[in-house]
């Protein structure tokens, strides 16, 4: 006799125990490459912190940021560049002609940019020292975070330095032309000058320099070179190498959940008093017969060390992530803007040009970049909604927030009927809502819209298709 009570027992206790052999294995190979035990970091990053900071992070390096120096430093920290400049690859306009004929084109990714930086990038050290006006009239090989007034040339196809502004779309990251206030990387600063942009450096904040990732970096690169892939600690090293980053730039946030009693006179006046307070970041709260759960967003909090005037207790340094996204920005700036290509398509660590790159850009190293495709046919509708066909033949289509049982049905030529002026296409897919304090999963259908996006650049259609784009002009999208 079947009997699903003992089956799903069965089922439980052999997955439990698959799940323990495979974490004792991971434990096993973790310890034996760096002598530190997975079981208190709770993700990847957090254990990659852990291998760092135990083994490779140089003493009086890396300093916790708070305050107003993490707030303005914080305002440069835009992640990376992904546009799209010219739409689709034919030759002509009119896309009733059948025999239409197509730009060959070739897409680039980089290998590990953001290991790549973090290993050859030096990065802000120590601590911070504010300044007020043009440090670098005094110190002219001053290294930091400054907040300047920036122009850019009005003669940039791509435009190379971006921002976050608030349009009438909402709040969007251009790369456009104009002059503005904000606070640059110094490094990437520099490299901006060569394109033609000045800067008024008006404050800031100073820091001593360090290479500090390159024996992390390396070791785990090496051990990626050393393990076939099909090996687990090809992956592992993998993930590893590339998951440090992304803690130094976590928001300086946590969730508080408070629970108060509305029986009681003096808890009812503090949960109002809660609500003017910290209605705005309240993101829920809910009623249980005479209680009431609330959960809000706080800054957390630290430890002050009076000795030396810095915060300790947290692995964040918005500086250092601040410091990797604009080198890999700076990297990526040798193809824009570059004569010798034509400019499709930019990702954070992905290009698609016209041409076949130098051959000594290629390679297997860190930061060379590699061959993805040879695209025969492409049209590009928005920031990662795209399709290909490949001189092998294949057809790609990536489209951002679509369920992947909906891309199954799209084809190319479906993408390349929305660059018709005004068109657009709807889907109805279905998402997932929770609510966990009240232990309730919902499922409910929601429209989908998929047609040319143009919050980036500004679009250009010839005889009413979408064929190029240009930079913005700042001032003329600026929501007031």
């Amino acid at each position: 006799m079947w009997n699903f009570q003992l089956e799903a027992i069965k089922y439980c206790k052999l997955d439990c125990k698959t799940l323990h052999d495979i974490l004792t294995k991971f434990n096993e190979l973790i310890f034996n490459e760096f002598k530190v035990n997975v079981h208190k970091p709770l993700t990847l990053p957090a254990l990659a912190m852990r291998i760092y900071k135990t083994q490779y992070m140089p003493a009086d390096t890396i300093y916790q940021l708070l305050g107003k120096p993490e707030v303005n430093i914080r305002n440069s920290y835009t992640g990376g560049a992904v546009d799209v400049y010219i739409p689709h690859n034919r030759l002509s306009a009119i896309f009733s002609n059948i025999k239409a004929t197509f730009i060959k084109l070739y897409s680039y990714d980089v290998n590990s940019l953001y290991p790549f930086i973090m290993a050859n990038t030096a990065m802000p050290v120590g601590k911070p020292i504010y300044f007020d006006g043009d440090i670098r009239k005094v110190e002219p090989d001053s290294f930091g975070f400054f907040y300047c007034k920036i122009i850019s040339p009005d003669y940039l196809e791509h435009p190379i330095l971006q921002r976050r502004i608030k349009t009438s779309d909402g709040l969007r990251t251009i790369a456009g032309l104009g002059s503005w206030y904000g606070y640059i990387f110094s490094a990437e600063m520099d490299n901006a000058i060569k394109y033609g942009y000045t800067f008024d450096i008006l404050k800031g904040y100073q820091f001593d320099k360090g290479f500090i990732f390159k024996e992390y970096v390396d070791k785990m690169y090496d051990l990626r070179m050393n393990y076939l892939k099909g090996n687990p600690m090809n992956l592992i090293a993998k993930l590893l190498m590339n998951s440090l980053y992304g803690k130094f730039g976590m928001k300086l946030e946590t969730t508080i959940i408070d629970i108060f009693d509305t029986s009681c006179e003096t808890e009812n006046a503090i949960f109002k008093d809660l609500l003017d307070v910290y209605g705005e970041t309240i993101k829920d709260y809910v009623e249980i017969d005479n209680h009431v759960i609330s959960i809000r967003n706080s800054l957390i909090n630290y430890k002050y060390n009076e000795d030396e005037d810095m915060f300790h207790g947290l692995d964040v340094n918005i500086a250092i992530a601040s410091a990797i996204t604009g080198g890999a920005r700076m990297w990526m700036s040798t193809i824009k803007n570059n004569p010798n290509f034509k400019l499709f398509y930019s990702d954070t660590d992905n290009v698609v040009i016209d041409r076949p790159l130098p051959s000594f850009m290629i390679g297997s190293k860190l930061g060379q970049f590699k061959l993805e495709y040879i695209i025969n046919r492409a049209v590009f509708l928005a920031p990662k909604v795209y399709g290909l066909k490949t001189e092998a033949g294949d057809e790609i289509i990536k489209i951002k927030g679509l369920n992947k049982n909906l891309l199954q049905d799209i084809q190319i030529q479906d993408l390349e009927s929305l660059l018709s002026y005004d068109s657009s296409k709807e889907f109805n897919q279905s998402k997932w809502y929770k609510k966990v304090l009240l232990g309730e999963i919902t499922v409910s259908d929601i429209a989908y819209t998929l047609k040319v996006t143009s919050n980036k650049r500004s679009p250009i259609y010839i005889d009413g298709i979408y064929s190029n784009t240009e930079p913005f002009i700042y001032d003329e999208i600026i929501s007031k």
